[in-house]
């Protein structure tokens, strides 16, 4: 037998409506009696009932109360449930919009980070490595710790770098004068006059040095904290949407760019 509880009613309203039902007009001593509520609650049972419309109170010496029709009494019992469903669906929904926003900025994503000194056999090799892995393209913003480094100490990692110029996609570069005027131009200008896929521009200040492969991963520079011109590592951050906040930036930086030319690299 299914229970009116499921539909909202209490115990004891679910009783005193099905008593009704088999009564017909009833006193509230005879409903109390005949559905087993207890004299004590059964004017309160029979008011939340009339309340609902699920009861009918006829007036009288004594008062008597008549069930409402089933099909009636079970709509509006479902309607009821319905609205308070619907309430509680806009509670939860409220309630996880605002812990959303409050845990965000806590929600770590993917991301794997590794010990790295700058220009060693494993700085290189963990460039070419990654760079390798972007299919479509390859923006780099370059500062820290490079600008405070001996060209000599990175150059296994930039001959990594330009290993994927001319692969096929698209490479950009943007970095400081300073790098530029330091670096190993002669190579910069050969691999800017192998392809129009690769270009150079500068900018300043730049305060941190990353890639964006693709629109998937962004790989991050961990200069050491107290020694200018080192590092400690590298971490890779596999998420779109941390890849799409890199890469806007990067964009918006190089439209305002300084270009670099091939002509300007052999002076």
């Amino acid at each position: 037998m299914s229970d009116l509880t499921d539909l909202g009613l209490s115990s004891y309203e679910a009783r005193a409506y099905r008593t009704l039902l088999s009564l017909g007009p009833a006193t509230a001593r005879e409903v109390a009696e005949a559905g087993d509520v207890p004299m004590g609650r059964i004017y309160d049972v029979l008011n939340g009932l009339s309340g609902r419309d699920l009861v009918t109170v006829r007036d009288g010496d004594p008062t008597r109360y008549v069930a409402a029709d089933p099909d009636a009494a079970t709509n509006r019992l479902l309607t009821e449930r319905r609205r308070e469903l619907r309430d509680r669906l806009d509670r939860y929904e409220d309630v996880a919009a605002s812990v959303g926003e409050e845990l965000a900025p806590l929600v770590p994503t993917e991301s794997q980070y590794w010990s790295m000194d700058l220009g060693d056999e494993a700085a290189a090799r963990a460039m070419g490595e990654q760079l390798e892995r972007a299919a479509e393209s390859i923006l780099s913003v370059v500062a820290a710790p490079y600008d405070a480094a001996a060209a000599a100490d990175y150059e296994a990692e930039v001959d990594a770098y330009l290993e994927r110029v001319g692969a096929n996609l698209e490479v950009k570069l943007l970095t400081t004068p300073a790098l530029v005027e330091r670096g190993p131009t002669d190579r910069l200008a050969a691999a800017l006059e192998s392809t129009a896929d690769f270009a150079v521009r500068t900018a300043a200040p730049i305060h941190l040095t990353y890639e964006v492969l693709d629109d998937r991963e962004v790989y991050v520079d961990v200069p050491a904290p107290f020694s200018a011109g080192e590092r400690v590592g590298g971490v890779v951050v596999r998420d779109g949407d941390a890849a799409a906040e890199f890469e806007a930036r990067f964009r918006e930086a190089w439209a305002d760019a300084t270009p670099v030319e091939p002509a300007a690299l052999a002076e």
